[in-house]
C-alpha cells in the first residue's frame, strides 16, 4: 500500500471537452504526486460522501474553513497513477481529517488492498468538495426533464419523459410512393 498521510494539498480536474472528459483527484505531499482518475458519477459521489461524512462526524461543523495549499504545477506522470476501481472512507474525528482509501483493478485481483491511502483535513476536504462541484457542473448541461446529459451540438436529445414526442424533430413528408399504396389498398376495400 502506498500510503500518503496527510497531504500538503489535493484538488481535482476535468481533462477534455464536455461529453468527452476524463476525472481525476490530484494531491501532493512533499515531493510526492498523486492522481485518482474517476469516472464522473464517482468524483460527484465523493463529493457528496465527504459532506455526509463531515456533516455527520466533525464536532467543527458551521465553522469557518481557513485557506488551503494550493497543487501548484502537477507533473506530467505522478508517483501515483491509480485509475480508481473502488473506493473506501472514514473520518477521524480526533484529528478532524477525511481517511480516503482507493484501489485499482489490480490491487483488487490480488487481494492487495488498499492500494493507496491519503488524509485530508477537514478544510482540504471542503475544499475539494466545492472544486468537485464545479467541475461537475460545468459539462454538458442536464435535460430539464430527464436529467441527462443532453447530447452533443449537432445531435438531437431522446428524452424518454417526452414519451417519443419532439418539437425538434419534423415528422418526414409522405413519399409519392407511399400515398399510392395508400390510394390502392382505398380502392380495394
Amino acid at each position: 500500500m502506498i500510503d500518503f498521510g496527510l497531504v500538503d494539498a489535493v484538488d481535482a480536474e476535468a481533462i477534455g471537452q464536455p461529453g468527452r472528459r476524463t476525472f481525476r483527484v490530484r494531491s501532493r505531499v512533499g515531493d510526492s504526486y498523486a492522481a485518482l482518475w474517476l469516472e464522473k458519477e464517482q468524483l460527484a459521489q465523493l463529493a457528496r460522501l465527504f459532506s455526509q461524512l463531515i456533516a455527520e462526524r466533525s464536532r467543527q461543523r458551521g465553522r469557518p474553513i481557513g485557506d488551503v495549499e494550493p497543487l501548484g504545477n502537477f507533473p506530467q506522470t505522478p508517483q501515483v497513477d491509480l485509475h480508481v476501481a473502488r473506493m473506501g472512507l472514514d473520518y477521524d474525528i480526533e484529528q478532524e481529517r477525511v481517511i480516503l482509501l482507493a484501489d485499482d483493478a489490480q490491487a483488487l485481483q490480488r487481494g492487495d488492498t488498499p492500494a493507496f491511502r491519503m488524509e485530508l483535513s477537514r478544510a482540504q476536504a471542503l475544499h475539494l468538495m466545492r472544486a468537485i462541484e464545479g467541475i461537475v457542473t460545468s459539462g454538458r448541461p442536464l435535460c430539464a426533464l430527464c436529467h441527462q446529459p443532453v447530447e452533443y451540438v449537432g445531435q438531437t436529445h431522446f428524452c424518454p419523459q417526452t414519451n417519443g414526442h419532439s418539437t425538434e424533430l419534423e415528422i418526414p413528408p409522405l413519399d409519392d410512393e407511399d400515398e399510392e399504396e395508400d390510394e390502392d389498398e382505398d380502392e380495394d376495400d
